[in-house]
């Protein structure tokens, strides 16, 4: 029995050794929570900048299409086709950001359709089809641009006052504030721009000043977001050089 009571009396810490543990305790505690906060961060961030650079590589090769298939690349949108919600002083390859100002070949049907077949601007008739072909065709214009950090596509397509023969598979965008289902709204690529620019190649693969005469065009696009407090990038290149010649 004086062995058990000995024991029980020997149980525990005494006062003295807890307030010698105890801080030693917290000090480990909040390390331990520290690093595994910052490790969380870190993971965040890593996680946060692969997404956003599988993004902006996606944006870039979600153009290809109409590089593709553009008949040229534009200073200004052509010049029968029309904006209402154009920038002050109209569509500009050189503006701050610069935009892309592509020109395709309107088509009945999309690029890839085989029953596919150009719109011509009726000023010869349009039948028979050997009358019809003698117009000219009508050319549509997809429009890249930057707004604030939005990227937007928009496409600009023949008038209601043109008349065609056929008609365009692809429908005139609108800003989405005034947005209609005669004018769907301009898709949005991304809210996160931070850079993007664009070069310009001949067939010499010389760098030129200005879109016409472009046989390729360089597209560098830089995104921004923000994960754990911090901001992130994440950047993507695309060249691609247009498949169809005038």
């Amino acid at each position: 029995m004086k062995h058990i009571r000995r024991l029980g009396q020997n149980a525990g810490f005494t006062l003295i050794e807890l307030i010698i543990i105890a801080p030693i305790l917290m000090v480990t505690i909040v390390l331990t929570m520290s690093y595994l906060f910052n490790q969380y961060g870190q993971l965040t961030q890593q996680s946060a900048e692969v997404n956003l650079r599988i993004e902006a590589q996606a944006i870039s090769f979600s153009m290809q299409d109409d590089i593709f298939f553009a008949t040229n690349f534009a200073s200004t949108k052509n010049t029968n086709l029309e904006d209402a919600y154009a920038p002050s002083g109209g569509w500009a390859y050189n503006s701050d950001p610069q935009t892309l100002i592509v020109s395709t070949v309107a088509l009945t049907t999309n690029s890839k359709d085989e029953a596919r077949s150009p719109v011509y601007i009726d000023t010869l008739g349009c039948s028979p089809d050997a009358i019809k072909e003698q117009n000219s065709e009508l050319y549509n214009n997809v429009v890249y641009f930057v707004d604030g950090t939005n990227l937007y596509k928009r496409i600009l397509t023949a008038p209601s006052s043109l008349n065609t023969c056929g008609t365009s598979y692809r429908k005139q965008t609108c800003p989405e504030a005034n947005a209609t289902s005669d004018c769907p709204a301009d898709a949005l690529l991304t809210d996160k721009v931070d850079t993007f620019t664009l070069t310009y190649y001949d067939e010499n693969n010389s760098e030129i000043s200005t879109p016409e005469g472009g046989q390729k065009v360089k597209i560098y696009l830089k995104l921004k977001d923000r994960a754990f407090a911090e901001d992130i990038y994440a950047d993507s290149s695309l060249t691609a050089k247009k498949l169809n010649q005038q």
